[in-house]
């Protein structure tokens, strides 16, 4: 063989802040595909955005749920527990929001979706406290 072709690996160049919340936007209205073909954006960048959004819901869910772990359980070396774990509660909104991040997107916007999707109806978004109380754990 003569010539080798020599393939190159493409740079990634990621998007801006609004760049990914305006994927993020977008895909409340539209699938990832038609994202691609009409809006003009990569498959990576759509594919980043969901990932971001979903782990700030599972986040969020986990929290909610009084799962969220801050501080693991100690043990002696009997095996007994020197110290239980702790877990992350919520006290307010404002605090639940202020305990995430995201290098991504908006965290106060994707909470306030999360929490209008979280019975499926979009059209009647649940107050704080419906919402709070709908995990039936005592977050403070």
């Amino acid at each position: 063989m003569l010539f080798k072709k020599v393939q190159t690996q493409a740079e990634f160049v990621g998007l801006s802040d609004s760049g990914y919340q305006a994927i993020y936007e977008l895909l409340l209205v539209k699938s990832p595909q038609a994202i691609r073909l009409d809006d003009g954006y990569s498959m990576v960048h759509i594919q980043i955005v969901l990932d971001e959004a979903k782990r700030l819901e599972t986040e969020m869910v986990s929290k909610m749920s009084g799962n969220y772990v801050i501080e693991e359980a100690t043990y002696t070396d009997e095996g007994e527990i020197f110290s239980p774990a702790v877990y992350f509660a919520v006290t307010g909104e404002a605090t639940l929001r202020n305990s995430m991040s995201s290098d991504f997107l908006d965290v106060s916007t994707v909470c306030t979706d999360v929490r209008i999707w979280s019975d499926g109806n979009p059209d009647e978004t649940p107050s704080w406290t419906v919402y709070k109380n709908s995990f039936g754990v005592d977050n403070g």
